[in-house]
């Protein structure tokens, strides 16, 4: 019981003497005039992970290798740094500095594509403000415009489709919505958009489903003088997605839709639907 005591408190203070001598050294680096040793700290601190005491010296010191060789290698850290530790944000920010401050670099390749990047991992869920999906998507282009032959380009071509998909998800949504508090006509017109911004959706059946339901509902509560026009947009939307999808499980209700329709405009018009 007693070595295991005595091993315990061994192994803490040792532990407690390895902490505080880091602390010590790092604290000595950041009071210190020497220039060349915080440089080397920085870049040996990068190496092990410790990217807050790397970002810290880094800050320090680039001014002064800023016309050098050096200098362009210490800010590519600088940017890797911010973007390793997670702050995408900042990170973006600096990689595109770097891009606009070294455009020979052999590291500009490597900073424009995290840049990019930068936007992907703050793109929020569908459901939000989409303005860092769209910054991505303008990134990721102007990315592959100026490296054609990158080995990323394929890469990048899957991020793009995984981004569309979720600008995809959130039209439809926002279309799907309309529906679903009844207001028609706002939803002929964002389902309308869906098929034009995304004319090949996944979405695609349910939009034109939906399209066929708001405008017959639009049309059953209007005024006499818009009931025709809006009974043949039902009509004629229906014709688009038995043209589209004659096999659907859903044709059998809007069957029943086109039915009322035709009797309705039979009513108004005095004479059979052809």
């Amino acid at each position: 019981m007693k070595i295991t005591l005595f091993y315990g408190k061994f192994l803490f203070l040792s532990l407690f003497l390895l902490l505080f001598t880091g602390c010590s050294e790092y604290n000595q680096v950041v009071k210190s005039n020497d220039n060349e040793l915080k440089k080397t700290k920085a870049i040996e601190y990068y190496e092990k992970g410790d990217y807050i005491k790397a970002i810290t010296l880094l800050e320090e010191i680039i001014p002064f290798y800023k016309l050098t060789p050096e200098g362009e290698k210490l800010y590519f850290y600088f940017c890797m740094a911010n973007y390793k530790l997670g702050d995408y944000y900042l990170a973006g920010y600096y990689f595109g500095r770097f891009v606009r401050q070294y455009p020979r670099s052999p590291y500009c390749e490597e900073a424009m594509f995290l840049s990019a990047l930068c936007s992907v991992h703050n793109s929020p869920e569908y459901s939000l403000d989409q303005t860092e999906t769209y910054n991505a998507l303008d990134g990721m282009q102007v990315f592959i415009d100026m490296f054609p032959d990158s080995r990323r380009i394929d890469t990048c071509n899957q991020i793009m489709d995984n981004l569309r998909a979720k600008l995809e998800k959130k039209q439809f949504e926002y279309a799907k919505l309309y529906y679903q508090t009844q207001n028609y006509k706002a939803a002929v017109v964002a389902l309308n958009a869906t098929l034009e911004k995304f004319p090949e959706s996944v979405y695609k059946e349910e939009v034109l489903y939906l399209l066929v339901l708001s405008n017959y509902e639009l049309a059953i509560n209007s005024i006499p003088t818009k009931k025709v026009e809006r009974l043949n947009e039902t009509l004629k939307s229906y014709r688009k997605f038995v043209a589209e999808f004659p096999q659907s499980e859903k044709l059998k209700e809007l069957e029943a839709i086109k039915a009322k329709a035709d009797k309705e405009l039979e009513s108004l018009s005095g004479k059979p639907v052809q």
